[in-house]
């Protein structure tokens, strides 16, 4: 599998850096929009990171930087051969361009895309776009979100150490309020709990410098847990400690609230309140 990445990886071609444009970051946000992403579910992920572009704090955090400026990739995914660029790069400089890349997602229906989770496949295409771009960020980072774990293509961990060793750093946002967590169990059981997907995104997906995992707890989460994800990648580890501590979130069916803590990876970290330090 590590062979299939290797492959694919290997026909990207670098564009002459000094043709493009200096960002203080590139980002890719990944939207899941496989079938067991339902209307409503699919429409927050896109309306959360709309209202997260709308917001000032994010807009001052881009200004922040030693550019002053973010080049930004919307793209949807879902099976090996399942995904769309939705809004392409766009330079991100101050309130007007933040609110016209949130104004050309929002005008997008979002997608639904069959053929299974091939979070792998999703993560080599987003990387496939950073040298597609006419700009050079100092930092470049996916940001990919998804409901269920891997079940078609490559081994994701796999894809994860190449793309980390290209310098890419990949963050995580799993959809875990979902009381039945696609490919993590086939029983409607209730000893499998929403973090067991947390802990596939430590484990399988996340990489590369600062990455960290940002959980959506619930439907009413979306919005909050994407701009605090946003915040914190567009600051990067120097402005880390400027961001409020983690609130405790509560899970949609009133269950006990799990406290997301910073996660630094390799380095094991706590996923939630619920359990003590891996």
């Amino acid at each position: 599998m590590a062979a299939f990445a290797i492959s694919q990886i290997g026909i990207w071609r670098e564009a002459n850096a000094q043709d493009r444009i200096q960002v203080d970051l590139q980002l890719v946000i990944a939207l899941d929009v496989s079938t067991s992403m339902d209307v409503e579910e699919r429409a927050l992920q896109r309306d959360g990171f709309v209202a997260a572009f709308r917001d000032a704090e994010i807009v001052q955090a881009i200004r922040s930087g030693r550019h002053r400026r973010i080049a930004v990739v919307c793209v949807e995914w879902a099976g090996e051969q399942r995904q769309n660029v939705i809004v392409d790069w766009r330079l991100v400089s101050d309130a007007a361009s933040a609110g016209e890349l949130a104004d050309a997602l929002e005008r997008r229906i979002p997608g639904r895309l069959p053929m299974g989770t091939s979070i792998s496949s999703a993560l080599l295409r987003a990387a496939s776009l950073f040298d597609s771009a006419g700009y050079v960020g100092a930092r470049r980072v996916i940001d990919i979100s998804g409901d269920g774990v891997n079940n078609r293509g490559p081994d994701p961990a796999s894809v994860r150490d190449v793309l980390v060793a290209r310098g890419i750093t990949i963050n995580g946002l799993p959809i875990v309020y979902k009381r039945l967590l696609q490919g993590v169990s086939s029983q409607d059981d209730d000893t499998v709990t929403p973090m067991r997907l947390v802990d596939y995104f430590h484990s399988e997906v996340i990489g590369g410098p600062d990455a960290f995992v940002e959980p959506v707890l619930g439907l009413h989460h979306f919005q909050e847990a994407i701009r605090r994800k946003l915040l914190r990648e567009i600051r990067g580890s120097e402005d880390l400690a400027a961001l409020p501590p983690a609130d405790s979130l509560r899970h949609g069916d009133g269950a006990a609230g799990a406290l997301i803590a910073a996660t630094t990876w390799p380095t094991a970290a706590r996923s939630s309140a619920e359990a003590p330090p891996r």
